[in-house]
């Protein structure tokens, strides 16, 4: 289908904003500091309110190479699911706490990170009830493309490497292989004091990343749980951002929040 030149000018425009936000964060122009992160007092929310407040939020991760120079990943958080402890078949808290699941009773903010089929990970993020985690089940890729898709293909286990961008982090797995997040660097980290995966408000002076600072959530059925029964899979505890092209899911029956 042929496209109108407004189409066009519109995408040209939103390809020139992002390469200069790319040359910000290269220059060290753009705000990584302390300023601008989440602090402790953030995360200290009911689960589900964390969820809502996660969203469009920054992922920050920092690399020290053997030069002692910085590199970054950056992701904007599209999709999350809330796992509320104790009154959740669904969650890894559901029945005690476990030495697996030791981080989703630590103080708010704190990551959970766990493997499953062996080789891979999920992040999640503690908050303020007992047991209770958000897990980031997207992100969209806003700066450090290229090291993503390293960081991805050199863990995907012999798997075909999609090095498309919208597969880099559309999905819980596929965002911890591209920002190299791993049970082991990251399981029981304090996000709001370390060094090198932290969440930010924004990145740059006026907020935006590039595209469009408003947004609208839409709220829907989390994935995976049938396990858990009818009563949990049935509660709309997954939130995403309309119409943004890295969810991982987008539900037919999801709802405007």
């Amino acid at each position: 289908m042929k496209r109108n030149r407004q189409e066009i000018d519109f995408d040209q425009c939103k390809r020139h904003k992002k390469d200069e936000l790319h040359e910000k964060i290269a220059n060290n122009c753009i705000k990584l500091d302390p300023l601008s992160r989440l602090k402790s007092d953030f995360f200290d929310k009911s689960c589900v309110d964390l969820c809502k407040h996660l969203i469009g939020k920054y992922m920050i991760r920092k690399y020290e190479d053997e030069s002692s120079s910085s590199k970054y990943t950056v992701g904007r958080i599209v999709e999350v699911e809330a796992y509320t402890g104790k009154d959740d078949p669904a969650s890894h808290s559901f029945k005690k706490q476990t030495d697996r699941n030791k981080a989703m009773f630590m103080k708010p903010g704190t990551a959970y990170v766990y493997n499953i089929y062996g080789c891979y990970c999920c992040i999640n993020i503690s908050s303020k009830e007992p047991g209770a985690a958000v897990l980031i089940r997207a992100l969209e890729p806003v700066y450090g493309l290229d090291l993503m898709t390293l960081n991805k293909n050199s863990l995907s286990k012999g798997k075909s490497k999609n090095s498309d961008e919208k597969n880099l982090t559309n999905g819980p797995s596929k965002l911890c292989m591209s920002f190299k997040i791993s049970k082991s660097l990251f399981n029981q980290v304090d996000l709001a004091t370390s060094e090198n995966l932290w969440l930010q408000e924004k990145i740059n002076d006026d907020g935006q990343s590039g595209g469009k600072s408003e947004f609208k959530i839409q709220c829907a059925k989390r994935i995976g749980i049938d396990y858990a029964g009818p009563e949990a899979t049935n509660k709309l505890w997954r939130f995403y951002i309309k119409d943004n092209k890295y969810v991982s899911i987008v539900s037919k029956d999801s709802i405007d929040f």
